[in-house]
């Protein structure tokens, strides 16, 4: 009998973001629609997503090859390809993101970093302000709040696409995306793998995790001081 071959493909750091970011998002979402005494936690939230999308640029850089923008992120023609290969039922499995997921990924990077930076500057008039909103001047806090306000309402469409891609993926290609996002390791198709995969030693996290704190810490609570 033959044992089908498994490939670690992706790295904890990885996974670890995709579950905190998504934890985070309905945490900051529900303790932003109550409000209340709930909006101090609200803020602190929106500094956990600010601390994970900082460590995912990094490791979008210096990360397993997986998580590397430049391994996952393809051009127009190649999402274009892909995407008519699904309508025709052709689908070709890949290893890690496929050319429309990539950009999935950096259309969800880029709304919830907009959403993370405009609640920096955003004053709801009521009791809650964001850290630089005295940096900035009022028509400046106006502009960040109805961003920020607009905006939450694209990451829902994004979050909705996202589950309906997933679902379709399970039930349809009979993918096993979720599965794979939890433990790491999925079975590849012959080839598929590329040669140069590689899963970024654990110290380069740690790194990484620890220049995003001090980083965000510096903005949300050093720099306002200033």
């Amino acid at each position: 009998m033959t044992v089908a071959l498994r490939v670690r493909v992706w790295d904890l750091p990885t996974r670890v973001f995709h579950w905190g970011l998504a934890f985070l998002a309905v945490f900051s979402f529900t303790t932003g629609k109550v409000g209340g005494a709930w909006m101090e936690w609200h803020l602190k939230s929106g500094y956990g997503v600010l601390t994970l999308l900082v460590f995912r640029v990094i490791w979008g850089l210096a990360g397993s090859s997986t998580a590397r923008f430049g391994r996952f992120v393809r051009g127009p023609r190649a999402a274009l390809l892909y995407a008519r290969g699904l309508a025709s039922r052709a689908h070709v499995a890949t290893f890690g993101h496929n050319p429309l997921g990539g950009w999935m990924v950096v259309a969800m990077l880029v709304a919830f970093t907009a959403q993370a930076v405009s609640g920096l500057f955003s004053d709801d008039e009521i009791s809650t302000q964001g850290p630089l909103a005295g940096k900035v001047s009022n028509a400046m806090v106006s502009r960040m709040s109805a961003l920020h306000s607009y905006n939450e309402w694209v990451l829902v469409a994004l979050v909705a696409l996202h589950l309906v891609a997933i679902a379709a993926y399970t039930f349809a290609l009979r993918a096993r995306l979720v599965g794979a996002m939890v433990h790491g390791w999925t079975q590849p198709s012959p080839g598929s793998v590329p040669v140069e995969h590689r899963m970024a030693p654990p110290w380069r996290a740690f790194i990484a995790l620890a220049a995003a704190v001090a980083l965000v810490y510096y903005v949300v609570v050093i720099y306002p001081r200033g």
